[in-house]
């Protein structure tokens, strides 16, 4: 007798079982690399493609998690469609042949029998009520090969609108008479009695894992476009002669981190006497700035002060800073030569570390990088130092 609840119901009436699915292990693995981009973004908050990672697995995550949803009430829709004990009437057809002897390795060829039978698995998905397609063979060391071929139909419509057609198994196999023995096809249409596999529709992990990958790389253009969209804007915006709004024109700090001055350009007045600062936050690898007269390839400028070292530590008078591991400050002074442009770079990354020193008259001194003793923004110092190239 089937046990009955109190009220009358059968206990197990409203329990629904989710089928296997990819879209928890998807969502978890999205989660996961947000964490990651978190924990990323929050010790570098200056690396854009944090900011990018976040969003862009974010949305991995939420499109993830809506494909999960959507997966569920599917199941439970078709659950609710085939009540216990009334599960849908499937069809399937048979078909059986014989491949001759010595045929079988040009059969799986790429334009053999077998493979011509596996490529209309595309053609077929397009086809109402077409469920699966199964090739089985049997190889024999001597004699004919044989081969069933299985397809599953949600209803015999399905199965007869497809026979119907010119581009069924049996056409294919009229294609490749010298592969198929005559006489040994056979064809067989039947009724699904009892089946245990599982052939409703669903997303492979290949294929969800496929989405979310183009959804990420999505992400990643998208992010990287605004911004670098957003950087331009703010250079313009900042109008012609305006220094990008860095924090140099207040502390007179250059900083670097990742490989990178976090400040690309500086403006000073000419002949005047300034104290800057090279901010090295890298742990690994080690960074230097020094300072050209003109372009990376011209001579160091000369009109150090204070704090200036060679590159591998000794004392000198041109502009330039040891090299040296972070984090780590190096101040040095020195005066600055007249109009025009200059270039300071990493003498160890001298292409990925580069930057433009714009001697001009009126360009401010940064109040943090006045010497002591200065009282105003030009410095007290009349001491020429080398002309630039350019103007």
């Amino acid at each position: 007798m089937e046990q009955q609840h109190a009220h009358g119901h059968n206990p197990h009436e409203d329990i629904h079982l989710p089928d296997p699915s990819p879209w928890p292990l998807v969502a978890a693995l999205a989660t996961l690399v947000v964490g990651a981009a978190l924990v990323w973004w929050s010790n570098d908050r200056s690396n854009d493609m944090a900011a990018i990672t976040i969003g862009a697995a974010a949305f991995a995550t939420l499109f993830a998690v809506g494909g999960w949803a959507w997966e569920d009430s599917r199941m439970r829709r078709r659950a609710a469609q085939h009540p216990e004990g009334a599960a849908p009437t499937r069809y399937t057809q048979v078909i059986t042949f014989l491949i001759p002897e010595g045929q079988l390795d040009a059969a799986r060829a790429k334009d053999g029998v077998l493979a011509a039978i596996d490529d209309a698995d595309n053609a077929l998905r397009n086809l109402r009520g077409f469920q699966d397609l199964r090739i089985t063979v049997s190889p024999a060391a001597t004699g004919p090969s044989q081969v069933l071929v299985e397809t599953t139909w949600t209803d015999r419509e399905g199965l007869a609108s497809y026979e119907e057609t010119r581009k069924t198994i049996l056409d294919l196999l009229a294609q490749h008479e010298e592969q198929v023995v005559p006489g040994s096809v056979q064809v067989f249409d039947m009724e699904v009695v009892r089946d245990t596999k599982d052939v409703a529709f669903r997303f492979s992990l290949g294929a969800a894992a496929t989405i979310v990958s183009a959804f990420i790389v999505g992400g990643f253009m998208i992010g990287a476009g605004l911004t670098l969209f957003g950087s331009e804007g703010t250079a313009a915006g900042g109008g012609e002669g305006t220094p990008p709004p860095s924090g140099f024109e207040e502390t007179g700090i250059i900083p670097a981190r990742n490989i990178r001055f976090l400040v690309t350009e500086i403006r000073l007045p000419p002949n005047t006497e300034v104290t800057l600062t090279f901010d090295n936050r890298d742990p690994s690898p080690p960074h230097n700035i020094q300072f050209h007269d003109g372009d990376a390839s011209a001579p160091l400028l000369r009109g150090c002060k204070d704090g200036c070292q060679t590159a591998n530590g000794q004392p000198t008078d041109e502009v330039s800073t040891a090299i040296a591991t972070g984090p780590v400050q190096q101040k040095f002074t020195f005066v600055t030569p007249g109009p025009g442009r200059y270039t300071f770079v990493c003498v160890v990354h001298p292409v990925d570390m580069v930057g433009t020193m714009i001697v001009e008259e009126g360009a401010p001194v940064p109040p943090g990088a006045q010497p002591a003793g200065a009282s105003t923004a030009q410095g007290t110092s009349t001491e020429s130092g080398t002309s630039g190239t350019g103007s």
